[in-house]
């Protein structure tokens, strides 16, 4: 699923290695045009504040003097919402037909400064005078083009910044509440040393569909009093929490994981159905106090990269190596650089004991291959798992058996 929402042209009037890249960018003054907008039309020249997303994470920088200097997460999508001094929604940058930034494929890695120069909003979106993409960033015509996608992904984020409703961004009290979707994917046989990989039909894949909640460090949950309901005028009923984690991190509280769970068919190769949850306004409830989420979901396969392994051994049948092969849903080859901030393998038994945990493969160690240096016992193997998150925080799980 490439969660990247297409954005309004111009029409002649858009692996993480955890740097970051410094953009930088200028707002003009300017006059109301009252033949064509009410004296009350917010426009680009009330921008206070920029908003950066980068996966499931955001910060916020002020605009000062109409210039501004945010620092982006390479390897990722980075998304810029400019904001009034309400921190009310004015619009995204756009470029190419992208309404976000993926940092991949930069000029001068971290060390990469893209200045947008003059930026103006000439219809909904924020347009700069420089175009990064062919200088900055360097990926094809074609990888762009796999970069959209229909919806308002971004904007649907951009509206979370204050889910308490108290007047000013959550993230300065590190009450920030952020959520991505999780996608469980059965992809088939994977391959062994001359026998290829058995993929799935990717026009009928099995999905399993979770929905994540994080909460800001400052922020108190427990699984017994945090529900989610929701989206407003078509409730479900049928939301259930499956865990709730407490202090991942210094900078989480929680991270909670909810689904939709239906009655399995006989060929669910897990024996389980988690629907997917439709776009919408939802209501996180954590004890007496009540947070609104704004979620708009796009289908899996717009982000989707068949993650393909094939394994080699040795004369004892000991795993030595593992290589990984990586296809669009319409069975193109494609760099998992562009798409991807990281990944990592799990090989598990029948009783889904684990047999091994890879480390993290980023762009900097590269995607293709994994190497044991002492030799893997994998006579019991029965599932590998393959795990990935995009550039826009969303985690794939693509199974293999």
């Amino acid at each position: 699923m490439l969660l990247v929402s297409s954005c309004q042209k111009d029409n002649g009037n858009s692996g993480n290695n955890n740097g970051s890249v410094l953009i930088k960018g200028s707002i003009a003054p300017s006059k109301r045009n009252l033949g064509s907008k009410s004296v009350n039309t917010v426009t680009l020249a009330d921008a206070k504040r920029v908003l950066v997303f980068n996966g499931s994470n955001y910060t916020i920088a002020d605009i000062v003097n109409g210039s501004f200097t945010v620092s982006g997460a390479a390897g990722s999508a980075n998304v810029l919402a400019f904001l009034d001094s309400d921190n009310g929604f004015i619009g995204l940058l756009c470029t190419r037909g992208l309404n976000m930034l993926p940092l991949v494929g930069l000029k001068d890695g971290d060390n990469t400064v893209i200045d947008l120069s003059s930026l103006t909003m000439p219809g909904d979106s924020v347009v700069p005078f420089h175009d990064p993409f062919g200088d900055e960033i360097n990926i094809t015509s074609k990888e762009i083009e796999a970069m959209k996608a229909v919806g308002g992904y971004f904007e649907s984020l951009s509206k979370n910044i204050d889910t308490d409703s108290d007047g000013k961004p959550d993230i300065l009290d590190k009450k920030q509440i952020t959520m991505y979707t999780q996608f469980a994917i059965f992809a088939g046989k994977w391959g062994i040393n001359s026998t290829p990989p058995t993929v799935a039909d990717v026009s009928d894949l099995w999905i399993n569909y979770k929905l994540i909640i994080m909460g800001g460090s400052r922020l108190s949950a427990s699984k017994e009093l945090a529900s989610l309901t929701g989206p407003s005028g078509g409730e479900y009923n049928d939301i259930k929490m499956q865990d709730l984690l407490s202090n991942p991190s210094t900078e989480e509280s929680f991270i909670a994981t909810f689904l939709r769970e239906t009655m399995a068919g006989m060929d669910a190769p897990w024996g389980s159905a988690f629907l997917p949850f439709k776009k919408g306004t939802y209501s996180l409830h954590l004890g007496d106090n009540k947070y609104s989420l704004n979620y708009s979901n796009i289908d899996a396969k717009y982000n989707m990269v068949i993650a393909t392994p094939t394994l080699h051994t040795n004369s004892e049948g000991k795993l030595t190596s593992i290589t990984i092969e990586y296809k669009l849903p319409d069975n193109s080859s494609v760099n998992p650089k562009i798409l991807l901030t990281n990944l990592m393998l799990q090989l598990n038994d029948h009783s889904y004991n684990r047999l091994f945990n890879s480390d993290r493969l980023t762009a900097e160690t590269g995607y293709d291959e994994l190497v044991f240096k002492t030799p893997l016992d994998i006579s019991n193997l029965y599932q590998i798992d393959v795990f990935y998150n995009d550039l826009l925080g969303n985690e794939y799980a693509i199974i293999w058996r």
